[in-house]
């Protein structure tokens, strides 16, 4: 018998992110000419003492998350050949305070700081992870935010921004969703360039030191919203890594990049990033 295509309401279409299978592109990371090693501060958000981050929809730690992914994106990113990452800290139950890491970057003379964080959002409802143990989780705000804080002199205000700008439209490039904001109300304002990017808008007193304090660029990279469940297992899965290190990648070389030189001097990087 004669096939009959189903007509294209009907057609299945792409599943979006996070759901399970939701397509990803590993981003090729193209070098302008002129581009030099940078320096990389890595900061695995909390990991200070009485600090160890939300707890996520399957009751892990944010400091044991931002290690683990710490780890995998410094030797993703040095595989490039591109930059040298140092870690804030690099070990389970390493203790850094904050102000430690913003000194330890300035003094490395760092090109950048990067801070990797999950976010928790929104009214969580309990739920068991397991028949033992009850975890947090609100289903209805996935994505990525980058935050950045316009505290201070020029030209850093700016290349805050390029920095936060370039990393969140790589990562929504490479298919990963950025987040709408909708319960950042008070607490950041959206950004009216790139989605997924946030300026820090708490109250003066509470707003982020390592924003606001580094004397280089600084942006934090709130990954995933940890409370999602489906959110979090794509964030366990090697394409995700593996995407994600190649977004952040060419991030960090458009904002760090030095002005573009005459047409035609932009080329492909052959060291691919690492598998």
């Amino acid at each position: 018998p004669m096939e009959v295509a189903p007509p294209p309401s009907l057609k299945a279409s792409a599943p979006t992110w996070p759901a399970p299978g939701a397509p990803l592109t590993k981003l090729a990371v193209t070098v302008p000419r002129g581009f030099r090693k940078k320096r990389i501060y890595l900061d695995a958000g909390h990991g200070a003492d009485g600090n160890t981050g939300n707890r996520s929809v399957l009751c892990e730690d944010e400091q044991d998350f931002t290690l683990r992914v710490g780890l995998d994106l410094q030797r993703r990113l040095e595989a490039t050949g591109l930059f040298v990452v140092r870690l804030s800290r690099d070990a389970p139950g390493q203790r850094v305070a904050y102000p430690a890491r913003v000194v330890a970057a300035e003094a490395w003379n760092a090109h950048a700081f990067v801070s990797l964080h999950s976010d928790a959002r929104g009214q969580a409802q309990r739920w068991h992870a397991t028949p033992e143990r009850q975890c947090p989780r609100q289903d209805a705000t996935p994505g990525y935010s980058v935050l950045w804080s316009d505290e201070g002199s020029e030209p850093l205000k700016t290349h805050r921004a390029t920095l936060a700008r370039a990393l969140a439209r790589r990562m929504e490039a490479a298919g990963f969703r950025p987040y709408d904001g909708v319960d950042y109300t008070g607490l950041y304002d959206g950004d009216a360039v790139q989605p997924g990017v946030f300026v820090d808008r708490h109250a003066p007193e509470r707003r982020i030191m390592v924003l606001r304090r580094p004397r280089i660029p600084s942006v934090i990279i709130e990954t995933y919203h940890a409370l999602d469940y489906e959110e979090n297992q794509r964030w366990k899965e090697e394409r995700t890594l593996d995407a994600f290190a190649a977004a952040v990648a060419q991030g960090l070389v458009e904002a760090l990049a030095p002005p573009p030189a005459p047409a035609n001097t932009a080329r492909p990087h052959s060291a691919g990033m690492a598998e």
